[in-house]
């Protein structure tokens, strides 16, 4: 589909991709995806197809005693509006079309389809009708005949205006959530199962879906560090000396904090290879990010942007943010609280409660941002006292900009680093990370990310503080004074991102599905079902809350 999207060019636009129109008999909702919001998303077989077509082409031209064979010739059509390749055209005392496929033998009208159109196309410029094509399956080793019989183009003809249709309408298809769905690439996208059982139409998912990104990170925060290329491997050197060599396949996210360099050979092989950059500042905060042209989603933004000024809708999504982030945190407490039977930390659950009820109930945005403020503060009220005593670690609130104690530097710096993984949720799905809901819009700030992020703040950033504390993995001498605030040195940030990077592979049951899976694919599923929301395949957003 690729080399007939790049056949097409950008003057050709109502041009379809033969093997997309022809992708509508086995799933709908697949074809959308790949035309309307522009996904391009692979699996093992789609690698191994395009490897064994890249084998193919590596010779254009085959003569041999009885026939000749051309490969990769692209044919176009302007009655139907359909562009593709056709994989090779063979003469042997008549011409037909050749169509490779990876697997074994076995009928598929839609194959049938893609070869029937791609004939029709070509007999557009020969002048004549082609009677007859064929198939080949890598799997089997063997060919296939079809016949061009009147009802099979019909069919084509049918099927494409069926595409065409979709276009028009602008709708998702409903999900298969059948067999069809196994294997396929688009899958983790899709989430057929999951919505089906969210709508009511379906049993609960069996099995979790692996993410679209393995969520790989390399972490560069040595001052002077030079990330450089070698092939298609990235070094970490300090004054010629390589500090890491890591192969390109094995990162999926680069993070570079403070006075780290990189080189522009770099920069070009990961933005290829669809890898973003993101940069923080020695104290936390996130400067940015380098990735990839914009999601090719357009739809998506029009329907975020939409919402944006539906006053109904943006409540109705701040409701269940809100309501997630305090939820987790009273849950936070009272697991904490089964040891410790806190006075005070039962009176705050108590209090969080109503708060939550209350959340659910606001009919203004302002009341929101009250009630989440009031609930945040009755949480950090009771904080310091989910920290082992005999621990040199106070905590008396929170404070920032700069942090004034070990306890808001650490905070602070894993709300960045959650920040960066919502944001990159956010744009791999094809928001837009910058509008949100709940968080207003200003200059510079991933209100989209910030608005995700809310429920998993006390359940993942809070979480790992605690745990780096109580279990003694960060000592005092993490810390250093500097411009009267407080900020972890080179040895504590390490120990962070270690714990941050095993909080991320942490599996959890998901509270809705009840199957197991890790939080780094939990944020790109929280950020998919609210695409759903917003593009009307699913009601409402739930949020994501531990038990």
């Amino acid at each position: 589909m690729q080399a007939e999207q790049e056949a097409a060019g950008e003057n050709s636009p109502i041009y379809l991709p033969v093997s997309a129109v022809a992708e509508i008999l086995y799933c709908p909702r697949n074809f959308y995806y790949r035309m309307v919001e522009g996904a391009d998303d692979s699996n093992a077989h789609l690698l191994e197809g395009r490897l064994q077509e890249d084998r193919r082409n590596e010779r254009e031209r085959l003569v041999r005693e009885t026939s000749l064979q051309i490969r990769s010739v692209t044919v176009s059509s302007e009655r139907l509006h359909l562009l593709g390749v056709i994989d090779a055209l063979e003469e042997r005392g008549e011409l037909y079309p050749v169509e490779y496929k990876k697997g074994v033998r076995r009928d598929n009208l839609n194959d049938d389809v893609q070869l029937c159109a791609q004939a029709m196309a070509l007999e557009e410029h020969l002048g004549r009708e082609l009677p007859r094509g064929f198939i080949y399956y890598a799997g089997s080793h063997a060919r296939r005949e079809v016949h061009f019989t009147a009802d099979l183009r019909a069919l084509v003809e049918n099927t494409v205006h069926r595409a065409m249709a979709i276009l028009e309408a602008g709708e998702i298809p409903l999900p298969l959530g059948d067999n069809r769905c196994h294997g396929c690439a688009l899958e983790p996208r899709c989430l057929p199962e999951e919505t089906k059982y969210l709508r009511g139409e379906g049993q609960r998912p069996s099995r979790p879906l692996p993410g679209l990104n393995p969520g790989r990170v390399l972490y560069v925060d040595q001052p002077g560090a030079y990330v450089r290329r070698k092939g298609q491997r990235l070094l970490v050197t300090m004054e010629k000396e390589t500090m890491m060599d890591m192969p390109l396949c094995n990162i999926d996210q680069v993070v570079l904090v403070g006075g780290v360099n990189i080189s522009t050979p770099v920069i070009k092989l990961l933005l290829e290879n669809g890898t973003p950059v993101s940069f923080l500042s020695t104290g936390g905060s996130f400067r940015g990010v380098l990735e990839p042209a914009l999601n090719r989603n357009s739809t998506l933004r029009l329907a975020q942007y939409g919402a944006y000024f539906d006053g109904r809708v943006r409540l109705m999504l701040a409701r269940q943010f809100v309501r997630g982030k305090l939820t987790n945190m009273r849950v936070a407490l009272m697991r904490h609280n089964r040891e410790l039977h806190d006075p005070e930390i039962s009176l705050a659950v108590r209090r969080m409660a109503g708060y939550i009820a209350a959340a659910g109930e606001a009919t203004e945005l302002s009341s929101l941002l009250g009630l989440e403020g009031i609930g945040s503060r009755e949480y950090f009220r009771v904080f310091g006292r989910l920290i082992r005593r005999e621990l040199p670690f106070v905590f008396e609130g929170r404070n920032r900009r700069p942090p004034r104690d070990p306890v808001n530097a650490m905070l602070g710096y894993c709300y960045s680093l959650l920040t960066r993984d919502m944001r990159s949720a956010a744009a791999l799905v094809g928001f837009d990370p910058y509008l949100g809901f709940f968080h207003e819009a200003k200059y510079g700030r991933p209100a989209l990310a910030l608005d995700l992020m809310e429920e998993f703040r006390p359940i993942v950033a809070d979480s790992v503080v605690l745990a780096a504390i109580n279990r003694g993995t960060v000592t005092e001498s993490d810390f250093e004074q500097r411009l009267g605030g407080c900020y972890l040195n080179d040895a504590g940030r390490a120990k962070i991102y270690r714990a941050y990077e095993e909080k991320r592979q942490q599996q959890i049951t998901h509270p809705v599905f009840g199957y197991r899976l890790p939080y780094r694919r939990v944020f790109e599923l929280q950020a998919r079902f609210l695409a759903k929301v917003l593009q009307k395949e699913l009601d409402g957003y739930i949020p994501f809350v531990v038990k």
